[in-house]
């Protein structure tokens, strides 16, 4: 038979009968055994007569062949101390076996059912110490690697986010600059060089030309907007965006709401007439509607119900 501890593991290949008992290291033995007066009589072919009985809790005092036994064992968990007619020991049962940390000879080891003990045991010990301390730390390498990048991960969210914010709030300040700055240049502008410049803007530039200052320019108006635009430090389609709707206000406010009204539909349809607008325009449109508080409602046809 297989012998098995408490808690379910191979202990030792055995075999128990009422009178009869075998084992790897025990050899074959008949035994009886019967008690008497609280003392415990047992008879063994290989070891003879031995009388035994507990004198405390964890005491037991036996006699074996007329040699006196002590054997005491105490406290609680894995480690305990161990009393005897030799002296006093500490043992710690791990997974295999016990090990004896004053008499290291008396450390037993199970493997398969196969006792160890002295030597041979410590050596089992160790190897199996060796093999936890060995997944320990892979355990501890892998949560320090999972925790190593779940802090680079948020760091880099964090840092990201802040990154944003600050180039939010300058790029907020740097377009409230230059629509300061270019309401202040336009303000002094008449209606007919507003007029043209909304023109310019709209039908040259709102195409995607390029247009640089030209020295000796004819075309005065043309060549100050691409001061204005080259004087940016914003992207080209922020930057002509922010410049066409400082114009298209200071426009409303120089010829009236009626004339800024009238531009933006001729705006419009001279866009349409060219081939329709491109994304650049309708942005532009968009800017000249929300400085000049034009409401551009939705041009679909709505359904009627009968």
């Amino acid at each position: 038979m297989l012998g098995k501890d408490e808690n379910g593991r191979l202990k030792r290949i055995e075999y128990r009968g009422k009178y009869l008992r075998a084992s790897r290291t025990g050899g074959i033995a008949l035994r009886a055994q019967t008690k008497l007066s609280g003392v415990h009589l047992t008879a063994n072919s290989k070891h003879g007569l031995r009388a035994s009985t507990r004198v405390a809790k964890g005491t037991q005092v036996a006699f074996q062949n007329g040699r006196f036994i002590l054997r005491g064992r105490y406290g609680e968990g894995p480690t305990k101390l161990n009393l005897s007619k030799s002296g006093v020991s500490v043992s710690s049962k791990t997974e295999i076996g016990t090990i004896n940390w004053f008499k290291p000879r008396y450390s037993s080891a199970k493997i398969a059912g196969i006792q160890v003990r002295g030597k041979n045991a410590l050596y089992l010990h160790a190897l199996l110490a060796l093999i936890q301390l060995l997944v320990a730390l892979t355990l501890v390498l892998v949560q320090a690697l999972v925790l190593s990048v779940q802090v680079v991960y948020w760091l880099t969210v964090t840092l990201t986010k802040q990154a944003k914010r600050v180039w939010a709030g300058r790029h907020a300040k740097a377009i409230q600059a230059a629509e300061a700055h270019w309401l202040e240049a336009v303000s002094t502008k008449e209606d007919t060089w507003l007029h043209q410049s909304l023109t310019w803007c709209f039908l040259h530039l709102g195409q995607g030309s390029a247009w640089e200052p030209q020295p000796n320019s004819k075309n005065q108006v043309a060549d100050e907007l691409a001061t204005y635009l080259a004087a940016s430090q914003l992207p080209q389609p922020l930057n002509l965006e922010i410049l066409f709707g400082c114009l298209a206000e200071t426009y409303e406010q120089t010829a009236g709401e009626e004339a800024c009204l009238e531009l933006f539909f001729d705006l419009d349809n001279a866009a349409v007439a060219t081939g329709g607008r491109n994304q650049l325009q309708e942005r532009l449109l968009a800017a000249y509607a929300a400085c000049c508080g034009i409401d551009l409602a939705d041009d679909k046809p709505t359904g009627s119900s009968d």
